[in-house]
């Protein structure tokens, strides 16, 4: 049951993302891009900073000494 709460959570996400990506086109208000593009201008360290996030947690779900059995088979 807690792997369907997670799917119809990552579900929510997209179609939520979804939704406002077609409301800000639609509207001609700013996208996820222009945002980011924006907020990048804004703070250069944020791409890093970013990078360094998702490298993290990239480590941590899929490390092999963690447990991952996608690359210990």
């Amino acid at each position: 049951m807690s792997y369907l709460t997670w799917a119809a959570w990552v579900a929510g996400i997209v179609l939520s993302f979804a939704a406002l990506e077609t409301l800000a086109i639609v509207k001609g208000r700013p996208t996820l891009s222009q945002t980011v593009w924006d907020a990048n201008k804004a703070f250069p360290l944020l791409g890093p900073i970013f990078g360094l996030i998702v490298g993290g947690l990239a480590v941590h779900f899929f490390w092999i000494a963690q447990g991952c059995s996608v690359l210990a088979k």
